[in-house]
Formats: structure tokens, C-alpha cells, sequence
């Protein structure tokens, strides 16, 4: 079928209409994102400039950079304006498919489980009809000429020693001087400050062994002691930065690099933008001078960061198979330049230093004149302050006004009082202004960029020696009566007499016991028998069809199937059961329990700490997952409580920045989040180093636990200031897309104590230091910590970890299981007229009108969730196909379990722009009232794909550790502690009839039951039209406190 596409596709006329309608309401989702909205803005300065180029030279489209399009597409770039013109698009699109989709064009990976032999030939067959070449048959001579300037010209094509040009790598860099040197003001939808300057460089592809950008990525962006942020921090101007080179085409392609250095700005910051971006070049300018020193730039830098990548690579988890090949064919493409033996480990590794590619791009690229400036900030205003348009402008239109009154001379301090009107970027709507950078101002960034140390009183210095280079990779000794055997889990026959005859019973390897050699195997049948293995396994090799002996040659046995990294049991057999799995109408074999030395081990419990253990034996790796729940005993009581619970996570993140950027940049991770019940953290990463890192961010998280009013030592009053203009920026931006904002609403009507975004700002607008800290000391006095540490761990090393919590968190008192916070969730009402809650969006620029039906099932058991599961599994790809692909209600369109706090749920959701929330809600009731019939029509077949096919997807073995450590985490976190959660599923729904799913459909889900329990929630935007129909009429600076 995929092939097909690039044979013979329909491209019939209803398609291309309904893909069109997609794109528009993909288009819509994202309008209002800042971030597409500055990438959209770049392009649009790329064409204002091609413009006034066009003015003085007298051409009409010579020379124009491919940037300056307007790639997303939209219903008016695709549709309107192509018809305004006269242009055919159904023949365009042909004509660019005829151009562009042929075998010497593409690149082809395929990964599946077969030879590559029998790949290649599935390959041929499937995709040698493809045309080598553009289909010339159907071109005309201007698209001959079109596609002899501009297709990609290749060298010994069709081979691994091919070379390819592609012809954008003519058009060079984006920008000229017209849209350098220059700053632009720019208003965001959210509440926001962001500083970002732009640099265009060569291409950089060529450079793949040395990767020079990222090690300036690297330095400009460092976050530990000495750098760019911690100094800007200092005084208070920045919060956060990142440095470096995208990876969509926009960003890196085969013409030019874009390298952006972007920083989040505290409000005090946006006014010394200036001062700013002059100690960005004062960094600029030190790398420099360590460029030009005989010795060059420090070796040690590079060693770290090629050591580092080589290790992560080495162990990092093998990827999704749909990732891999995408990643793959990505590196296939013409402007890549790996070699094929390097397409797999390429980009991922450093393989040699290049100080005068860094050098060059510091001295001739990263410099003031080539440079652009973007300053996105609300304090200019926010999207929302400013009329809706009237009319819908095109590509070409736009608005642009000159900005008379805002010169050079007062560039620096912008003033909206004479600033003028905003100009608007035509496609998305954003405002801004542009100015040119004075000169003096771009002669003192220069002077600060040459090639010099920092000024002596300047904290900026090169990085630090990093301590958290891992240096042990040694696996843990599993415990000697449950280790490792090469026979672990492979699928064997035994060879057992019955009475005279002997037949061959299939079986599993659960357990090898070390200390008496002998394994556990698991039956059919659920029974499970321990025999001694014969044959000293020290240099063997296991495979399938391999045979041996049990109990003194006593039982025969051979393998049948032998385990995957990582995969446990695999249950396969040779025989016809295996064939009657893979056609999807048979149940697959469910896999034996584990021992229970193979789960969880509780190692404490306390009413101050429990610790479960858990020692990896699937992935053998040295990482390890440490994971805590602290469970405060007045946690979340009133919206201050829960508002300094996010503030006290900002500081801990803030204070802990310089460790844990060291850390994260060997791949060693850390969060901190406040919940419901009080607190979560993680630390992940190798093993090596990862109780040092818990135990430095324990240390802060504690020091809060004392009676002081004042803040703990080396926490600075500026940057609990900082860290409270950023939890209110957050609150402010809470609920800005209608989708978001229908499930925030869903859930605060079933769970009283999710307190508003704006119930939270007013309880925490004002607050003092002093009442912070009683608030803090009040919530980590009485605490109970449940953990999980699992992955290359010993024993020996949860203990360690026991006694590094305990010690810490000493001055806390534990508190009894039964004192715990409750999680209450409201029961909804059976009714014959549904709750229904109609809110407007908060953004009143917002195009998308989004509705979510909720259907409250009961209490968890484990039956009914896999009757919840299945109801869904047979619902999803009805509904997707008939409300989004057929009657086009909206690009998201999806139905999912819903699973809070012990109950259970499905919940509908559509998001429209084209149409009322109450037509949509017609809909989907129409929808099940109709499906309701298929599915009392469904035969055994189509009942059994779907009931093996959830089976399945519960069976699939985990990718990874941090998956698996995810799934266990789960169970703790809500308490049920069923550490086989998945398989246990998985038998469950063998027993799962489809008259109890009938059943299930008619008591949850039939729109006309009484006994329903549902809760309608209705989030309607502004578009013009119908999605905006009903929508409440709140002033818009109320709308967040009326929700």
C-alpha cells in the first residue's frame, strides 16, 4: 500500500479536499504558538527584504530565498489565493509529484524481522516499479527547464559512492544587511520575555566529525558556575538560555545555519536587552581569545564532551523501530554528507576536534554585523489587547507602517507612547515593530567581541572541570539464586515419557538458581518444576533448535525460540499456536508470573521512608531510575498551599541549576514537581554518579524544613523574586488553547482541590518570604517518602540510599498510611439531561472550539478496566474515521480511557474550527447511537482482532528502562502495587465477551441512558463562524477568575 503512493497514486479531487481542510485545521492549532509564529516572522523579514531588492534592481523574481515562503500551507495559500489567480491546483500538485517523486529522489529503509535477503526481496517486489526518473511523459518544456536548473544534480547515482548537489545550496544565506543589525519588538500571545539573536553561518553537514557549532552550543549555553547565565542571573535579568542550530529545515539546511541564542528574560531584564547581549559578546570575544592563543581552545572541553557522547551512545536504548527508520532516511538525504558506514552513529558522535572551523565562526560569523535581534516580550502588549482583524489577509498582503518616531538615537529605550503602529505579519497576525541598531551601539558589541578575556570583575570564565563524568560502567552482581543463563526465558520443548510413548511438552525458563545449577521452568498448564541443568553453559552459544539434557540426561529438551535484549519470556513454540497468534485471531500466550525475587523487593517501610528495590536484568546497562513521592500532610489545602508547592519547585530548580546542568550534560537527569499529595522527584541516568547528585538536591530540598523566617542559605531574595514572576507568567498562560483548557475544566468538576491558575495568583501575588517558609516548613514537617530505585543497582546500594534520605530529611516526622492526603473525585450524577459547562476560551484570539465528553465508569477493578480498554480499542478507529477523514469536524479528533485517582473513565474529545460545539456534540452522540448497531453486528472475527490486538500491544515488551521504571512508578503512585500490571491485563481479557462489551456500551456510553454518568464541557473560541457560536460573554481581563 505505501508503495503505491509513489507508483500510481488516486490524487482524486474529494481527497485532496479533505486533506486540504486538515492542513487548514492543523494551520489553526498552531497560530497562535509563539514559537511559529517568530520562525513564520523570520520569514516574513526574509521576503520583506527580497522585496525592496526587487525595487532597486528592477527583477521580479530573481533571487528569491526559499526562507522567505510560507511553507505550512494554509486553506488561503492553497486554495483561496491559488483560485484568485487562476491557478489549477490539482495540476500543480501533479505537476510536483511528477518532479519530485522518483527512485533516484528518494531514499528507502525498511526494518522488519527478516533475513536481509528475504527483505530485499519484499522490497523489490513492493517498490521496483517506481520510475528512476521524473515522469518526463507528462511534462511540459517549461517543466523540462524547470527541472533541469533546479532538480538535485547527483554523481554515480544509484550507488554508495553517489554525490549529490542540491540546488538550494546556491541560493546562500537568508538574510542580507537589510534584515541584520536589526532589533524587532515582537508581541506575543502569551505571557512571555524572550531575547533571541540570530546568526546565519554556513551550512554545516560538511562538518559532521567535528560538529564546531554545537561546541560553541555548548559553551554559550553552559549553565554551571562562571557562565554567560549564571553571571546574568546574578542580576536578575535572565532565567534561562539555550544556544545552538534546530533540526528542521528552517534552522539547518543545505544554504545556511541558523544559531540562535535564546534567553528567558525576568521583566527587569527586557529593559537591559543592550546590556545583554553585550555580555553575550564579551563570551564571544573570550572564546576568541582562547581561539588565537598557540595552544587554542582547551582540549580538555572537547575530551569531555567526545567522551561523554561516546558513552550515551554506547548505552543508550535501542530506538522505536518506526524512529530508527525515519532517523535513517533522514541521513539518506542529498545535503547530508555521512558516509554510509556512518549513517547509523554520525550525527550522534564526535570524531575529531576542528579549532579553525570554531574559530572561524566566531570571528567571521558570530559577530554584531551579522547578527539579528528578536525581542518577543508582553510588556509590549499581548496579542489578545489588539482588535481582531476584520478581513482575512493573504500571503501578500500585510501591514507595514513606518515606525517615524522611533529612531536610532532612542532605539535602546522603546517606548510604546512613540513607538507607533505595530506592523503585522500577514499569515499568523503577529504585530511588531522593527528598528535598525544604532551604530555606536553595534561599534560597542564589537569592541566587546574582540578576541580578550572577560573585564577582571566579570564572573564569566570558561566551564568547569565537569565531576559528574561517569567513570565505573561495571554491571551489578545479580544475587547467585536468581542469576543470569543463557537459557532465561527461551521457549523449549521437553521430550517426557507419557505411559509407554514420549511426547514434547512446551515450556518456559523462569529462575535460574546459580547456587544448586538448576533452572524453573513454567508449563501450559500455569504449573512450575525445577531441573538441574546438565551442560556447563561458560562458552556456549544458545540458538534455535538447540538441544541438551535435564536431571542427568534424564529429559531431553530443545530451544525453540530464544529472547531478544531486553524481551522476556517469548513464548513461541514452532508449532501451529505460533501461526495461530500471528493471524490475529488467536489469543496470544500469556507469559508465566515472575518469581518474586524478579519484582519489587521492599527494603524499609517506615512512616518516613519506603523503598522498594529493583535490580535490572533485562537491559544491562549502568543506568539506574531513583524515583520519590513525598506525601505531605497538609499538602494542596488551599490554593496558597499548592501555589507555594510550584514556587518552592522553581527555587529548588533554580538553586540547583549549576549542579544539575553539570550532571544533565552526562546524561545524568533530574525533576522536582509538585502534585496533589505533595512532591515527586526523579534522578535517572548512569549509575555511577547518582546518589551524589540526590544527595545535593535532598540537601536543598530540606535546608527549607526549619523554623527561620528567612530564606536557607544561597538563596538569593532577587531570585525568589525572579521565581515568582515566572510561577505568575506560568498561571497566566494557563488554559491559553481551548483543548487544554476542556480537560482542565473536565477535571476541576470531578476533583475539588485543582485550584485555578487564577485562584492560585491571587493567593500568591503578595506573598512575603516569611510566609513562604512557614508554608514550606509546614508541609516538609510531617512527611512520608515512598521511593523506587531500580536499574544497576545492588542491594547494598538501596541501602546506601536509605541512609542518605533518612539522614537528610531527619528533622521531618513520618506520617501513618491512613493520614495521607485524600484524593477525593466527586461521583457525576445519573441524569437524563447531561451536566454540561460551557466556558469561553481565556486567549480571546483563540480560533479552536474544543469539546470533550466524559463518561465516568466506577471504581477501578481490574475487569473493568479491560472491558474500558477494549470498548475504546473498537471505538478509536471508527470514530477517526468518521469524524475527522468523512465528515471533517476537526484536526483532533480521539476517544481514550481516563483513569483518576482509582476511577474510571472514557472521555470523547473533538477540537473545530468549522464547526459549533453543539453540532460536535450532535455528533458524537450521533456517532455512538449509530455505531451501536455495528457493534451488535460485529462478528467473532472482527471482535477477536480487536481483543488479540489489545493483548498484543499489553504484551509488547518495554523499550526501556526508563518505560519499565515508568509502569512500576505508575502502580505506586496509585497505590495498587499489581507489578505485572500488563500481562495480568492481558489474561484478564481472554475471559472478555462481546456480549459484555455490548453490555458495557449500552450501561456507559448509549446517549439515551439515564443511568449515565457524563459530564459535558464545552470550550468555545473566537473564530468567525460557527466554532464560536454561544460562546459566554465575559470581559476578556475576567475570564480566567469567572473559570
Amino acid at each position: 500500500m505505501l508503495a503505491q503512493f509513489f507508483i500510481s497514486p488516486l490524487m482524486l479531487q474529494d481527497a485532496v479536499e479533505r486533506e486540504l481542510n486538515s492542513i487548514e485545521s492543523e494551520f489553526q492549532l498552531s497560530k497562535n504558538s509563539d514559537e511559529c509564529r517568530m520562525q513564520q516572522l523570520l520569514c516574513h523579514f526574509c521576503a520583506q527584504q527580497k522585496d525592496v531588492m526587487q525595487k532597486e534592481s528592477g527583477e521580479t523574481t530573481a533571487g528569491n530565498h526559499p526562507f522567505s515562503n510560507f511553507s505550512w500551507g494554509n486553506i488561503q495559500s492553497l486554495k483561496h489565493t491559488p483560485e484568485k489567480n487562476g491557478i489549477d491546483m490539482m495540476k500543480e500538485l501533479r505537476k510536483f509529484y511528477n518532479q519530485h517523486y522518483y527512485a533516484q529522489n528518494m531514499g528507502l529503509v525498511v526494518i522488519g524481522g527478516y533475513t536481509l535477503d528475504e527483505l530485499q526481496k519484499h522490497v523489490v517486489k513492493s517498490f521496483s516499479d517506481i520510475p528512476a526518473m521524473p515522469r518526463v511523459d507528462f511534462m511540459s518544456e517549461e517543466d523540462n527547464q524547470f527541472y533541469d536548473t533546479l532538480a538535485i544534480q547527483r554523481e554515480n547515482a544509484g550507488t554508495w559512492d553517489q554525490t549529490s548537489h542540491t540546488p538550494i545550496k546556491n541560493f546562500g544565506m537568508p538574510f542580507n544587511t537589510d534584515s541584520l543589525v536589526h532589533i524587532s519588538r515582537i508581541i506575543p500571545v502569551k505571557d512571555k520575555h524572550n531575547l533571541t539573536i540570530t546568526w546565519q553561518v554556513p551550512p554545516q553537514y560538511d562538518h559532521w566529525k567535528s560538529k564546531p557549532i554545537d561546541y560553541i552550543a555548548h559553551l554559550l549555553g553552559h549553565e554551571a558556575k562562571g557562565s554567560l547565565l549564571s553571571a546574568l542571573k546574578e542580576k536578575s535579568w535572565v532565567n534561562e538560555c539555550y544556544a545552538g542550530v534546530g533540526s528542521g529545515g528552517y534552522e539547518n539546511a543545505s544554504s545556511h545555519a541558523l544559531f540562535c541564542f535564546t534567553l528567558n528574560l525576568s521583566e527587569s531584564g527586557v529593559s537591559h536587552w543592550a546590556e545583554i547581549v553585550s555580555q553575550i559578546y564579551v563570551y564571544i570575544g573570550m572564546i576568541r581569545y582562547y581561539c588565537n592563543l598557540q595552544d587554542g581552545l582547551p582540549m580538555w572541553i572537547y575530551e569531555e564532551l567526545r567522551a561523554v557522547q561516546e558513552v550515551s551512545y554506547k548505552f543508550d536504548d535501542e530506538a522505536a523501530p518506526m524512529d530508527l527508520v525515519e532517523n535513517i532516511a533522514e541521513n539518506l538525504t542529498p545535503y547530508n554528507a555521512l558516509p554510509p558506514e556512518r549513517l547509523l552513529d554520525g550525527n550522534a558522535l564526535l570524531f575529531e576536534f576542528d579549532g579553525d572551523a570554531v574559530k572561524n565562526l566566531v570571528d567571521n560569523h558570530l559577530t554584531p554585523s551579522n547578527a539579528r535581534v528578536d525581542l518577543m516580550s508582553s510588556s509590549f502588549g499581548r496579542a489578545a489587547d489588539f482588535e481582531v482583524e476584520e478581513c482575512n489577509m493573504s500571503v501578500e498582503d500585510g501591514q507595514t507602517f513606518e515606525n517615524s518616531k522611533q529612531t536610532e538615537d532612542n532605539v535602546t529605550s522603546f517606548s510604546l507612547a512613540i513607538a507607533g503602529r505595530p506592523n503585522v505579519e500577514p499569515i499568523f497576525g503577529t504585530r511588531y515593530w522593527s528598528n535598525r541598531i544604532p551604530t555606536d551601539l553595534i561599534d560597542e558589541w564589537s569592541k566587546a567581541a574582540e578576541p580578550q578575556l572577560p573585564p577582571l570583575e566579570s564572573p564569566i570564565t570558561l566551564p568547569p572541570v565537569n565531576p559528574f563524568i561517569p567513570k565505573n560502567f561495571d554491571l551489578k552482581a545479580l544475587p547467585p539464586d536468581d542469576s543470569h543463563h543463557p537459557l532465561l526465558f527461551c521457549s523449549l520443548k521437553l521430550c517426557i515419557s507419557v505411559g509407554k510413548k514420549k511426547a514434547w511438552f512446551p515450556c518456559t525458563v523462569n529462575k535460574f538458581d546459580g547456587t544448586k545449577n538448576r533452572v524453573l521452568l513454567a508449563y501450559e498448564d500455569e504449573d512450575e518444576k525445577w531441573h538441574k541443568v546438565d551442560l556447563d553453559f561458560k562458552d556456549v552459544t544458545i540458538f534455535p533448535n538447540f538441544e541438551g539434557t535435564f536431571d542427568s540426561k534424564a529429559i531431553k529438551y530443545k530451544v525453540i525460540a530464544v529472547p531478544e535484549e531486553g524481551e522476556g519470556a517469548v513464548l513461541k513454540y514452532g508449532d501451529e499456536s505460533d501461526w495461530h497468534v500471528e493471524d490475529g485471531l488467536h489469543f496470544p500466550h500469556i507469559p508465566p508470573l515472575l518469581p518474586e525475587s524478579r519484582l519489587p523487593q521492599l527494603v524499609t517501610n517506615t512512616k518516613l521512608l519506603k523503598l522498594w528495590h529493583f535490580q535490572d536484568r533485562k537491559f544491562k546497562r549502568p543506568i539506574a531510575e531513583l524515583r520519590l513521592k513525598m506525601s505531605c500532610l497538609r499538602a494542596n489545602k488551599s490554593p496558597l498551599y499548592k501555589a507555594c508547592a510550584e514556587l518552592f519547585t522553581f527555587l529548588i530548580h533554580d538553586r540547583n541549576t549549576e549542579t544539575c546542568y553539570l550532571a544533565s550534560v552526562c546524561e545524568l537527569g533530574s525533576s522536582l514537581s509538585a502534585t496533589d499529595f505533595g512532591f515527586t522527584a526523579r534522578i535517572n541516568g548512569f549509575d555511577d554518579k547518582l546518589l551524589e547528585l540526590t544527595a545535593e538536591i535532598l540537601k536543598v530540598i530540606f535546608s527549607f524544613n526549619t523554623t527561620d523566617a528567612e530564606l536557607p542559605l544561597g538563596i538569593k531574595k532577587s531570585r525568589f523574586d525572579s521565581c515568582l514572576e515566572v510561577l505568575i507568567r506560568k498561571y497566566n498562560n494557563v488554559g491559553m488553547r481551548a483543548s487544554s483548557l476542556c480537560s482542565d475544566v473536565r477535571l476541576r468538576c470531578i476533583r475539588p482541590t485543582i485550584w485555578s491558575a487564577a485562584a492560585k495568583t491571587e493567593a500568591i501575588k503578595d506573598i512575603t518570604t516569611a510566609k513562604f517558609m512557614e508554608v514550606i516548613a509546614d508541609l516538609l514537617k510531617n512527611i512520608s517518602i515512598e521511593g523506587l530505585y531500580m536499574g544497576n543497582v545492588h542491594k547494598k546500594d538501596a541501602e546506601a540510599t536509605i541512609k542518605l534520605i533518612l539522614n537528610l530529611a531527619s528533622a521531618s516526622t513520618g506520617i501513618a498510611k491512613n493520614k495521607h492526603p485524600k484524593q477525593e473525585v466527586l461521583i457525576v450524577p445519573p441524569q437524563k439531561e447531561f451536566y454540561r459547562v460551557i466556558v469561553p476560551t481565556i486567549d480571546p484570539k483563540e480560533p479552536n472550539t474544543a469539546v470533550e465528553i466524559y463518561i465516568q465508569c466506577g471504581k477501578d477493578d481490574i475487569e473493568k478496566r479491560v472491558v474500558i480498554d477494549l470498548l475504546v480499542q473498537i471505538l478509536n478507529e471508527p470514530l477517526f474515521d468518521k469524524l475527522r477523514t468523512k465528515e471533517q469536524l476537526g484536526y483532533q479528533v480521539s476517544c481514550g480511557t481516563r483513569w483518576t485517582f482509582g476511577v474510571m473513565g472514557i472521555s470523547f474529545k473533538v477540537v473545530t474550527t468549522c464547526k459549533s460545539a453543539h453540532e460536535v456534540n450532535e455528533r458524537i452522540d450521533s456517532f455512538l447511537t449509530e455505531f451501536k448497531a455495528e457493534l451488535d453486528a460485529m462478528n467473532k472475527e472482527t471482535f477477536m482482532e480487536n481483543s488479540c490486538g489489545l493483548a498484543k500491544t499489553k504484551l509488547e515488551k518495554f523499550n526501556s528502562l526508563e518505560e519499565e521504571a515508568g509502569s512500576l512508578w505508575y502502580e505506586i503512585v496509585e497505590g495498587r502495587y499489581d507489578w505485572e500490571v500488563s500481562r495480568n491485563e492481558a489474561y484478564a481479557l481472554r475471559s472478555v465477551t462481546k456480549d459484555q462489551i455490548s453490555k458495557a456500551f449500552d450501561d456507559w456510553l448509549c446517549p439515551k441512558k439515564s443511568s449515565c454518568r457524563r459530564l459535558t464541557v464545552h470550550a468555545i473560541g473566537t473564530k468567525e463562524g460557527p466554532a464560536s457560536m454561544n460562546r459566554p460573554l465575559l470581559p476578556t481581563d475576567t475570564i480566567g477568575h469567572a473559570i
